[in-house]
């Protein structure tokens, strides 16, 4: 009896969890319906936090070819990048404030930091291009620089996909709120079968 019990809990098991995933997927459609707005506020916190994580790397580079006649603006670029990295985040929130239409100047001037990281990342990547064209291969310098030169180019490439979402935003938000998220409710009339007796004994 005990072993026909356990084959009869491993089903309702399987469908307890499948049927509580499926629920935690249809509240995250529901919040994304509402705030669409984070899909690209999370791709733009991924991109500032690996050019966190990275920023040692290119630091290293900086301080390592500080003396060549090419890279004279690398660092300041450097800086505005870091600076822009986090102050795109906050004016994006500010851009989409709560219970408030979306304020259009911060919505352009993330648009606008965007560009101006994607600027300074190019002249910085240019700039130690022909810098490892003008140091001699294998040294300290040469490789310094040239171990972060993909690091810049990873950002940039993030950099391009927060905007392209960023931009597709009005598309895809339209897109999901046609997503249906209703839950259909059993009526408990709709169950109920024959005549219902309600004479008195």
């Amino acid at each position: 009896m005990a072993e026909n019990e356990n084959v009869v809990a491993e089903p309702e098991k399987g469908k307890s969890f499948k049927a509580g995933l499926k629920e935690w997927f249809r509240k995250r459609i529901v919040a994304l319906k509402v705030k669409p707005q984070i899909i690209p506020l999370v791709l733009m916190a991924i991109t500032t936090v690996y050019f966190m994580l990275v920023l040692f790397n290119i630091s290293k580079a900086i301080d390592m070819s500080s003396e060549n006649k090419h890279t004279f603006a690398t660092g300041i670029c450097t800086f505005i990048t870091t600076l822009l990295s986090l102050l795109y985040l906050v004016s994006f929130l500010n851009a989409f404030p709560k219970r408030k239409k979306p304020n259009i100047f911060f919505i352009v001037l993330v648009g606008v930091m965007i560009a101006g990281q994607i600027a300074c990342d190019l002249v910085y990547y240019l700039q130690m291009n022909n810098c490892l064209n003008d140091i001699k291969v294998g040294s300290d310098m040469y490789i310094a620089v040239d171990s972060a030169q993909p690091y810049v180019l990873g950002h940039i490439v993030l950099l391009g996909i927060s905007s392209v979402v960023f931009a597709l935003l009005p598309v895809y938000s339209r897109l999901i709120r046609k997503i249906n998220t209703s839950v259909k409710l059993e009526s408990a009339t709709e169950n109920m079968h024959g005549n219902i007796d309600i004479t008195e004994d």
